[in-house]
């Protein structure tokens, strides 16, 4: 299979081109690739990053307790020691390196370090969903989990078979379509689920018949609405009629 990759400066002027491709490649696998990555989820490895809220507690000195946000440059203050950067260190990292800073200023010094929010560990949900906007990813999530804590499908529109995945990575954006229409019939043929990853994008495109209906209202219908006739539009091998007369 052809593999897509759209530069990240270039995602936004590429957005529908991305879209196009999930619903021309149809549904004859259950996860089509448009980019090297893999669908499973790894085991994940937390590192502190700009917005992480982490509490640092110190247990004979509770005076220097301190919950603090990751500030944009990677950094945070605390008392006697001033700023120290944190960003891409895990939080045994961080505690090692207070056990030794703090060293020369307390006795048997004994600090936890506590990640009370990670601000990254989130997804995007648009499209034809109930509630699209941004969902919290404490754990591991699958595509259809992220659309269902967004409400669900609005099934009136939503295309299933090829949900679009856009994902960043090595300075690059990947696009996937995913098809979760076995998923939703309960059909149990084995397929593994899509496990997203933080700061994915999930966009539900509209069906075609959806859009057919959108576009005569848009550029027909808006423009004369009060001629009523029959409008015909081929999709593949078949057309769709709308009779835009029974409006009146």
């Amino acid at each position: 299979m052809k593999s897509y990759r759209i530069s990240e400066g270039k995602l936004c002027g590429y957005m529908p081109y991305i879209l196009l491709v999930g619903v021309v490649l149809g549904c004859q696998s259950k996860v089509k690739q448009l980019g090297p990555l893999e669908t499973k989820a790894s085991p994940p490895r937390v590192t502190l990053e700009a917005g992480d809220v982490v509490e640092i507690k110190f247990f004979y000195t509770p005076e220097l307790n301190e919950t603090q946000t990751v500030r944009p440059d990677g950094k945070i203050a605390l008392q006697l020691i001033g700023e120290m950067e944190v960003e891409g260190k895990t939080p045994a990292d961080v505690r090692a390196e207070l056990l030794d800073k703090y060293a020369p200023y307390l006795k048997d010094p004994e600090i936890a370090v506590i990640v009370r929010s990670l601000f990254n560990r989130r997804v995007f949900v648009g499209g034809q969903v109930m509630t699209p906007g941004i969902v919290e990813m404490p754990g591991k999530l699958t595509v259809l989990e992220a659309i269902m804590q967004a409400g669900g499908f609005d099934m009136r529109e939503a295309e299933v078979r090829n949900v679009v995945v856009i994902r960043h990575k090595n300075g690059q954006r990947y696009g996937y379509s995913v098809d979760l229409e076995p998923a939703l019939a309960n059909t149990g043929d084995g397929t593994e689920p899509f496990y997203l990853e933080p700061q994915d994008i999930v966009y539900v495109p509209q069906t075609e018949i959806a859009k057919v209906g959108q576009w005569v209202d848009q550029h027909i219908n808006q423009l004369i609405p009060r001629t009523g006739f029959l409008y015909m539009r081929s999709i593949g091998k078949s057309t769709i009629g709308i009779d835009t007369s029974s409006r009146y």
